[in-house]
């Protein structure tokens, strides 16, 4: 048995959560041999655990067929495959993702019959998907940060001892990369329930001017950003770092949508009087930012599916980046809509405000 599968043997909870998708999640080796099958598999498939356990991939999805040449491509090149629109026997399904969970030993497919139905951009089934994410990642980065730990300490102590220049430089590497895990390993904070107790008063500006500042920096030396802030906006009740990692992904996209040409970003912050109830109360007003940027546009056949996890358009995106978008816009008690057009699309985040100048 390899040493993921080992730990997730035993770590039950594991299994757990896949059997609780509702999803069909199908285990498999390096040989094609299945290994796991949650219930919704089975009943995917209509067979039981021992015959889907005593048969190979080949066999239940058709060597020709299209869905088994991607799960050969991802065993082949050890990297995340995912497949859309396609059909497995007379069964047409929205998407299959198949993920390698350690090269050369151990892969898993997801398969999703129904396309998810958003809800104003977010649904129960949406939220229970992420949540199964959740709690999957939260144990995954629990359990990886102490070996991490000690490896980043043992990094430490031979950097300070005498070693030659040739192995410093090797020591110097285990620090950078056991840094560059861990960032990863908190990336996956993201998906954390944050306590109310961490929100705090937040200036929706100073998010705004700090998102644009980071892009400027990373990825947008050569787009136009363009800064319309309303200096009249009371602060909300929420947590600064989620909404920063809210609008950055926002922005991100509508860099990548120009393709590495120039583009021009234009962020507002505004009291949508659209939504006016008492508009002599501006208070009462949601409080809004807005991204909008002139690249090509996001088609129709794309755009009501956007939110939904693991869907992307992007040759080597992962899916996420919107999905987590929407959870943290609910997580406030606030809206994301989209609108777009070729040279034209528009993120609106609306956030609640209260007569005590943004209690959520």
């Amino acid at each position: 048995m390899s040493s993921v599968k080992r730990k997730v043997a035993e770590a039950p909870s594991a299994f757990g959560l896949m059997e609780a998708l509702p999803d069909a999640v199908i285990g498999f080796d390096h040989d094609f041999r299945i290994t796991f099958s949650n219930t919704a598999a089975q009943h995917f498939f209509c067979q039981s655990e021992k015959q889907l356990l005593s048969g190979s991939m080949s066999a239940l999805l058709g060597e020709k067929q299209a869905v088994f040449e991607a799960v050969e491509t991802a065993v082949r090149k050890n990297q995340t495959v995912t497949l859309y629109d396609a059909a497995i026997g007379d069964k047409v399904i929205t998407s299959a993702v198949i993920v390698t969970v350690e090269p050369e030993a151990w892969y898993m497919m997801v398969i999703r019959q129904q396309p998810v139905q958003l809800a104003s951009e977010w649904n129960e089934k949406t939220r229970y998907s992420l949540q199964s994410t959740q709690m999957l990642a939260q144990m995954l980065a629990h359990e990886v940060k102490n070996p991490l730990a000690g490896i980043r300490g043992a990094a430490q102590l031979l950097e300070k001892s005498k070693v030659s220049a040739e192995d410093k430089e090797l020591v110097n590497l285990i620090g950078r990369e056991t840094q560059r895990i861990q960032g990863l390993v908190d990336k996956f904070n993201i998906f954390y329930e944050v306590p109310q107790s961490q929100y705090k008063s937040v200036n929706l500006n100073e998010v705004a001017t700090h998102v644009t500042k980071i892009a400027q920096a990373e990825f947008g030396a050569d787009i136009k950003f363009i800064e319309q802030f309303d200096p009249s906006l009371p602060e909300v009740r929420g947590h600064f770092d989620h909404l920063v990692q809210a609008k950055l992904n926002l922005v991100k996209n509508a860099a990548e949508a120009f393709g590495g040409k120039q583009g021009k970003i234009t962020v507002r912050t505004f009291y949508d009087n659209a939504a006016a109830f008492h508009p002599e109360r501006p208070e009462k007003l949601p409080l809004c930012i807005e991204i909008e940027d002139d690249g090509q546009g996001i088609s129709p056949e794309a755009i009501n599916r956007i939110f939904q996890p693991y869907f992307t358009t992007k040759a080597n995106g992962q899916g996420l980046g919107l999905p987590i978008v929407s959870k943290i816009v609910d997580d406030h008690g606030g809206t994301l809509t989209v609108s777009s057009k070729p040279g034209k699309t528009v993120f609106k985040i609306s956030l609640p405000a209260s007569v005590d100048k943004g209690g959520l």
